[in-house]
């Protein structure tokens, strides 16, 4: 592909997580209105969990939620499309090469492996894909420090990135309450259901935090050299601001873990009662 060409296919590709970054604020906005839905004086969130008018709102609930986790996800796939696109990063060769894994996850993780080559001086003519490099016995000559950030990286891509790309197929196919084993459906899967109904606004928001986090330490790894930082010509902004980008992936993996759904919504509702009061203050 000619530079130009190239250029082209990166504002495609931005285009499109342009949209879907919009859809995404419009969905999550919808879900946080719903939390401040009320029947006459009441927020409906605020009425038992037998109530039938918040068992219905719940329903609507869950099906935005659903919707917000593919977005997600396609966001994520789009942020991997546009990255194969960035200016003097990838051979033609490297490209077709990456564009050509079937899943998702595959693309994730031999991206970041061409890229921590492509940075490190790994990438011989013989090997431009780093097919036969094995980063981790790379040790002697890139250090414990750098190898050991390439593997947390590769654990992260395991640990989060993947199970995130497992639910979007299930909510893809149709799998909003109750989801059913791959790759047919045939059977039913209490574990793939209790993961899909983990997901809500907390869960879908920090994975587009976290996606967005590593998206950001790739670009970061492949775009620049330690003489051309300005801040430090000793770094790599990937190596300056890798604690930093670290510690908010973290952050956001144990909101994930453990997201307190009931805590959100009471927050979003306690602050609609203040500006009903508020506003009744004014006005008298």
């Amino acid at each position: 592909m000619t530079s130009a060409e190239i250029e082209q296919y990166f504002i495609y590709h931005n285009s499109n997580m342009k949209l879907l970054k919009i859809g995404f604020d419009e969905i999550r906005n919808q879900l946080k209105q719903i939390y401040k839905t009320r029947n006459s004086e009441l927020f409906i969130y605020s009425l038992p969990s037998s109530s039938p008018d918040k068992i219905a709102l719940r329903k609507i609930e869950k099906s935005l939620s659903r919707i917000l986790s593919g977005i997600q996800v396609s966001w994520a796939e789009e942020s991997i499309k546009r990255l194969f696109y960035e200016s003097n990063v990838f051979s033609d060769g490297q490209r077709e090469y990456l564009l050509e894994q079937p899943a998702l996850d595959q693309r994730w993780y031999k991206t970041l492996k061409i890229v921590f080559c492509i940075a490190y001086d790994l990438v011989s003519s013989s090997d431009e894909n780093c097919v036969l490099i094995r980063i981790e016995n790379e040790r002697r000559n890139l250090g414990n420090e750098l190898v050991d950030h390439y593997l947390e990286l590769k654990s992260i891509i395991t640990n989060h990135l993947v199970p995130n790309f497992s639910i979007r197929n299930k909510v893809q196919h149709g799998e909003w309450e109750y989801a059913f084993k791959p790759s047919h459906s045939k059977e039913f899967s209490q574990e793939l259901t209790n993961k899909i109904n983990h997901e809500n606004i907390i869960t879908t928001t920090s994975r587009f935090t976290l996606v967005n986090a590593f998206y950001q330490m790739i670009v970061d790894l492949a775009r620049f050299k330690s003489n051309s930082f300005a801040i430090d010509s000793m770094l790599t902004p990937f190596e300056y601001f890798y604690d930093s980008y670290i510690k908010k992936i973290r952050y956001e993996t144990l909101k994930i873990a453990s997201p307190d759904i009931e805590d959100f919504i009471s927050q979003i509702v306690q602050k609609e009662i203040r500006g009903i009061e508020y506003r009744k203050v004014g006005n008298n």
